[in-house]
This record gives structure tokens, sequence and C-alpha cells, in this order.
């Protein structure tokens, strides 16, 4: 279903007149009847696969406009109280009330990740477990903070690890060491004393979020990307070798089978024609989808193994073109970079420096030189294609695991450092790294994204479940919260048109997540920078 059409079924029912418009409000309190401020209150939609959700104010009040007068189930919940929950919830079309009780329960289950993993202590070993382990799994889930026995661990790491092969060489420690410093730190067993996030403390408050659950219970729903055209969303089904189109006002999804199999979609970015281009890691191929005719479009000529992984892109998130007119893109699987020329489908591998590399983000500057982060390797470098040269730098810290970074406007690379927590500004011009720890601690990032419409840094805050906004003017980071125990999050998107933030959250493994399915998380309301 369109915005501005009518439709009729048995399961959504008969709404004509475009967007939603019923209203659901009520109060979020306690047993004795007082107010609880910064609760999540949620209106699920079964039939869209949506959940909107806005934050309860300091009276508890709470209102959730734009929704569509059906069947919900509703949902109250804030860290430190048990979720208070109702099923088959029928929202007239004037709008409706329900108020909410919550009473206090054990916060265990409910702690982000970030929580368990500041309670290790700091060092290089710390560095490197979250380096290991966070790149595919949340190490605040249940199933992995769980009581184990040495030997226990040891089975589950080398299972961890070896789940997926092709990533299988990022842990850089012995299993039998990394587990009996679990079994000494007694991973799991209490949270460290830092803050919990309070949504109703930070921008969260003031914005709407809506989360729309995409694919089977085994998908691995990877990044997303926004239609600059129609505000739709994008996400490739990693396993199911599908494409995903999501109404964001409906929730209307359609698929379109990509025409190979065993595709791997991994990235997505639209070019300023309109087309979708997506990398397909374990074909070791790079497509192109036409949005109006539903054709793709395959290049073939990487080298085998490749694990094609990220697209240089601009300021407004498209891909970015060089003075020649190729693309660049990363490849995780060997220690190269390439091009690729969409005219004629050229293709070029550039070496890089070391016997082995893991080319993770690229990025390209003004002057067409070609950057890149080595996730494993703790490297960031840079190629110039005209002369081939490659220069590399390892990052101040070790273990840092630069991730998917992106370019600013100013030749400025921002780069999250998943194992310290950062966000890492390199300035090109001058030669100069600083770093800017995160609001919450440990939260192993995995990309930033530069926002070209207001000169703002957003970063993927997977530990603490959050997106946060960084202000290079100001140095000050602003909080998102999703209302998930797990988020584990992948790149952020924006939607220029509506000012809307997006991203995608992984559901691999599926047990890590506590969720079914993957998820796309869309944030309305996002104030601009305060200055």
């Amino acid at each position: 279903m369109r915005q501005g059409s009518c439709v009729l079924g048995l399961a959504i029912g008969l709404w004509c007149g475009g967007a939603a418009a019923a209203t659901l409000q009520g109060v979020v309190s306690d047993k004795e009847g007082k107010p609880v401020p910064g609760a999540f209150v949620m209106a699920t939609q079964g039939e869209r696969k949506m959940t909107t959700t806005v934050v309860s104010d300091a009276a508890g009040h709470f209102a959730i406009t734009d929704l569509f007068p059906e069947k919900y189930t509703l949902a109250a919940t804030r860290i430190g109280y048990a979720p208070d929950k109702i099923a088959d919830f029928q929202l007239a079309v004037g709008g409706g009330k329900r108020d909410f009780k919550l009473t206090t329960t054990d916060p265990t289950d409910q702690l982000p990740g970030n929580m368990w993993v500041a309670a290790l202590p700091d060092g290089e070993f710390k560095a490197r477990f979250i380096t290991g382990c966070t790149i595919c799994h949340d190490p605040g889930s249940k199933t992995i903070r769980k009581p184990r026995t040495e030997q226990d661990w040891a089975e589950k790491i080398e299972l961890m690890s070896k789940r997926l092969d092709i990533y299988s060489v990022i842990p850089k420690f012995d299993t039998k060491e990394l587990a009996a410093w679990m079994i000494a730190q007694k991973y799991g067993s209490k949270p460290a004393d830092v803050p919990v996030p309070d949504p109703g403390k930070d921008a969260t408050a003031r914005s709407t979020i809506t989360i729309y659950d995409v694919g089977y219970p085994d998908s691995w729903a990877h990044d997303m990307v926004v239609e600059p055209a129609t505000g739709a969303a994008w996400v490739g089904d990693y396993p199911y070798d599908e494409l995903v189109r999501v109404d964001p006002v409906t929730g209307e999804q359609k698929r379109f089978k990509l025409p190979t199999k065993g595709g791997g979609m991994h990235t997505l970015h639209f070019d300023k024609a309109g087309k979708l281009w997506i990398t397909l890691q374990l074909a070791d191929m790079v497509t192109s989808f036409d949005p109006a005719t539903g054709a793709f479009q395959l290049y073939r000529g990487f080298r085998k193994g490749s694990l094609i992984h990220s697209f240089a892109y601009d300021e407004q998130g498209l891909i970015k073109l060089d003075a020649k007119g190729r693309m660049w893109l990363s490849e995780f699987g060997t220690n190269t970079i390439a091009s690729l020329n969409p005219e004629t489908g050229d293709i070029k591998e550039y070496e890089l420096l070391g016997k082995e590399g893991h080319t993770y983000g690229i990025a390209l500057d003004s002057k067409g030189k070609v950057w890149f982060t080595k996730y494993v390797e703790n490297v960031y470098g840079m190629l110039d294609p005209d002369s081939g040269q490659v220069t590399e730098k390892q990052m101040p810290r070790p273990e840092s695991a630069p991730h998917r970074m992106s370019i600013d406007d100013e030749d400025r690379l921002w780069i999250p450092n998943s194992s310290y927590g950062t966000l890492a500004r390199y300035d090109i011009k001058t030669d100069t790294l600083k770093e800017y720890p995160l609001p919450d601690k440990d939260t192993f990032p995995y990309a930033s994204r530069f926002d070209g419409a207001t000169g703002t840094v957003w970063v993927q805050g997977n530990g603490s479940n959050s997106l946060y906004r960084f202000d290079p003017k100001t140095e000050k980071f602003t909080s998102y919260r999703m209302p998930l125990n797990t988020a584990y999050g992948r790149m952020v998107a924006f939607d220029y048109k509506t000012g809307a933030v997006w991203t995608s959250l992984s559901n691999y493994p599926n047990k890590h997540t506590e969720r079914l399915t993957g998820s796309l998380v869309r944030f309305t309301g996002v104030e601009p920078p305060q200055r």
C-alpha cells in the first residue's frame, strides 16, 4: 500500500486517506501512581511489521501520532521495570487512550552490552577481545554472557569464530587463552558501574522511532540505504539473495530476487542517476539495480575471495566517482582496493602494503586520493591512483580496530575505533589525528557517516544500542537511543527530504540479537544541531 492509495485486505482492513492519522496517548506510572519518565512506549502493528515508539515525558505522558486505526500490540518499558503489555488493542479512527503501570524488576537482562564489556579491565587484551568478538556478536546478550566453564567457553569461542568462515581471520588470540581470561574475569557475572542510558534525558525524548522488521528468522539484513527520489528504504537480505524495499509510511515490503545465487548482499548506495549499487561479498561481484525497471546488472572480474566490502561515497551518501569516472571499493578478503568504471565495466585492483590485509572503510578525497582502513591490522592509509604509491599508518593505539569511516567536505576522515569506543578525526591537510570518546564507555562503534546537510557526523554505537551525532564545531555528542536490549546496528542513512535518520540492525547470528529478524530503524523529529 503506497501513501495516497486505498487498499482492502482482510488483515489490514480498509483505510483510505493516505497517511495514518490516529493518535494513541496515555500516562506511564509506577505501582504507587507516580509518573515514570523516560519510558519507551511502543505500538506494534503486526501485519505491517512496524513498531512506532516514543518516550514518556517528565509527567509520564506520551502521545504516538500518525498511527493507522488498526489493531496493535502495545507495551511500555524502561530499564529497571518489567514491561507492561497488551495485545489486540483496537485503535479507533479518532485515536485512543491507554495507560501503563510499571513495576520494578531486576535490570540485569535489560542492560546494554557496553555495561558488560566495561566491567572488563582496560588494556590490550580487552581491546583484542572487542576487536575479535564484537564484529559479529553483541557481548551483552544473554547467549554470550551466561555462566560457562572454561571448556564450554573454548567450545563456544571456536564455534563463533568459525560460524562465518570468511571472518575467521579476525580473532588474534588463542582460543584457550581467551577462554581462561573470560573465566578469570568472571565475564557476565556483574555489569560495570557506569551510567545507565536514560532516553528521557537526551535527544531521544524529542524524536519518534519506527522499527520495520524485515526478512526471515534465518535472514541477515545487513546494510540499508534511503532512495533520494522516494524516501523508500532498501536493504539486502544476505543469505536469501533478495533486495527488499520498505515503504516508510505504510510498511509495505517488496522483494527483488538477485539474478545469482550465494551473492551475499552487503553494502548499498545510490548514484546520482538513481541506480542502486550493491557489493556481493560471497560472489566476488558488484551489481547495479534500477528501481524503475527492476533490472539488475552484474559486474564480474574481481579476484576470487575478494569479499568486496564498501563503496566510497560523497557527503550526500551517493556513489562518489573520481575524475576518470571510476568508483572505488574496499576488499576485506584480499590486501587490495579496487576501482570499477560503471560505463565500461573495467575493474582494476591495487595491492596494498604487507603480505596480508583486510580493507574495511574506504573514502575518496577532493584530490582524487583513495583512503582506507584495515580493521584487523589497525591501519589507515592512502593510495594515489595515478602513481600507484601507497602509504599506511598504524592507529596511535594498538588494537584500535578502525571500522567503517567517512570523509567530510573539508577532507577530514572520521574513523570509529571499535576497541576503545572513540571517534577519530584525521585531518588529511594537516596530517593530525584526534580522538573523541563516545558518550557511553566501551560501546564498540561500527560505522560513521558524515551528514553534508548539517555538517555533523553520525556514529553507530552498538554497545549502548544508540546512534550518536557529533558536531565538529562544538565537539559535542548528542545521543539517540533504541528501544531494544540488543541493537547491533550497521550503517547510518539519511532522508534529506524529511530529515529522518535511519540505520539497519543486522540479526546475524540470530540468538545474539534476541530478535527473530533483522530490522530497519527510523528516527524522525531529529532536531538540527545546537550551536
